[in-house]
């Protein structure tokens, strides 16, 4: 029993190394771009992307960001399960939508108009 719960503290210091190696990293990426924004963007864009790319590399080797991979996946196969609307469907959803809205619009301009009216004719009728 005490061997396997040295194995999972180490195992838990081993993944808060490597999280704290990301930070590092992507810390050290704003930074860069922060500081050394005088230089040649040929030269700092593509070492903060290769430092983000060896973060996620890292990150791809933990326990949270197996779990994030396997959410993006699932995610991914969810998209593709959705039928989206043609662009003639779209259209007319669009112009049902404008119609409906114009409709409603003028409805409440008139309750509104009869409204004050009624109120202007109720307060004439108490002078």
């Amino acid at each position: 029993m005490n061997i396997h719960n040295s194995k999972q503290k180490k195992s838990k210091n081993i993944e808060k190394i490597k999280w704290i190696f990301i930070s590092v990293n992507l810390i050290l990426c704003l930074l860069i771009n922060y500081f050394f924004n005088t230089i040649n963007s040929s030269i700092r864009i593509p070492l903060i992307i290769f430092l983000i790319i060896f973060s996620i590399g890292i990150a791809k080797y933990t326990k949270k960001g197996k779990s994030i991979l396997l959410y993006i996946n699932a995610s991914k196969n969810e998209m593709k399960k959705i039928i989206w609307p043609s662009y003639k469907e779209t259209l007319y959803t669009t112009f049902i939508i404008i119609f409906v809205t114009i409709i409603i619009s003028l409805l409440l301009w008139c309750l509104d108009s009869i409204i004050f009216h009624l109120i202007t004719f109720a307060i004439s009728l108490r002078l």
